[in-house]
């Protein structure tokens, strides 16, 4: 199966946002429903939010130069936290809006069978957009050995992550819409599109308030969780030599682009160049075993009570 590349994922979801801010729009005046309102508006900035992933992936893409010499990786954390913020504010502060608007002065809706039609489509084409987010999760959890949920938890992959909360989200406030068009056929009150508007539009909120604390640690320069950790220090006691890990430092410089630095104790007696082929060894084990390692500094040191002797 071909290798699905977060430029695919990300575009898909432009391209669905794209049909869910058209047609809902025009749903949306034929019916006058605020959930299928709510349905464009999030299709708007799901848009906006897909383009700028979109451009942070192509420039975190740059190739590092003499000012920028750990490459531009670290982009893509600007250009998805500019994203999370209009999720935030452009849909779901809206979308509360307008439903708290239709709860208070409801307001009876037409072409029900319209809205009914157009949420069917967007459920179909919002879980396809979203089924390729949880692929390309569930293909860098194989790439390193765990399961898609951790890589949710713990990964940098963050346009991965904003394209799976927008995908998961336009699934999910697909369903509430249904739900909420259904109820107001059953009862006839106009309320339930109101109701169903405003959950839709915290369940956003929520969703860009978590990905704005996730972010907020990859700027600030979070590192890799336990497990990793224990894996780049397997990794370096397996080569022969090495006495002992003295010190071990991690820092993401990208989306799924891991900087190490460790220190390592060397057993006594060896030349320059058996050091030096132990450090390339080293290299290529942490490599090897840890794929998203991108950047790798090995320092050999004295350990600080041989130093006081």
């Amino acid at each position: 199966m071909t290798k699905l590349s977060d430029v695919r994922v990300v575009a898909t979801s432009v391209l669905v946002s794209v049909s869910d801010v058209v047609l809902n729009l025009v749903v949306a005046i034929f019916t006058g429903s605020t959930v299928m309102l709510s349905q464009a508006l999030q299709g708007l900035s799901d848009l906006v939010t897909g383009g700028l992933l979109f451009v942070g992936v192509k420039r975190s893409k740059r190739k590092a130069d003499a000012k920028f010499q750990f490459g531009y990786g670290r982009e893509i954390f600007f250009w998805v936290l500019i994203a999370s913020i209009i999720m935030f504010v452009g849909t779901g502060a809206m979308s509360v809006y307008f439903g708290y608007q239709q709860v208070v002065y409801p307001s009876e809706l037409d072409n029900i069978w319209l809205a009914l039609t157009m949420l069917v489509f967007g459920l179909a084409t919002n879980g396809y957009a979203f089924s390729l987010s949880l692929r390309r999760l569930r293909e860098q959890g194989d790439l390193q050995g765990e399961k898609w949920w951790r890589q949710l938890a713990h990964s940098s992959l963050i346009e991965t992550k904003a394209t799976f909360a927008i995908d998961f989200l336009g699934t999910s406030a697909a369903i509430l819409g249904l739900l909420a068009i259904v109820s107001y056929v059953a009862t006839g009150f106009a309320q339930f599109d109101g109701v169903g508007s405003i959950v839709i539009g915290l369940t956003m909120m929520a969703a860009a308030a978590m990905l704005i604390n996730d972010i907020r640690d990859l700027i600030v320069g979070r590192g890799v969780d336990d497990e990793t950790l224990r894996k780049i220090t397997k990794s370096t006691l397996s080569v022969k030599g090495v006495n002992a890990v003295l010190d071990l430092k991690t820092m993401f410089v990208g989306s799924s682009k891991l900087f190490v630095v460790v220190e390592v104790h060397l057993q006594d007696s060896f030349t320059t160049d058996q050091i030096e082929h132990i450090i390339d060894e080293i290299k290529r084990d942490v490599r090897k075993n840890v794929p998203i390692v991108r950047h790798i500094q090995v320092e050999v040191e004295t350990p600080d009570d041989e130093l006081r002797v």
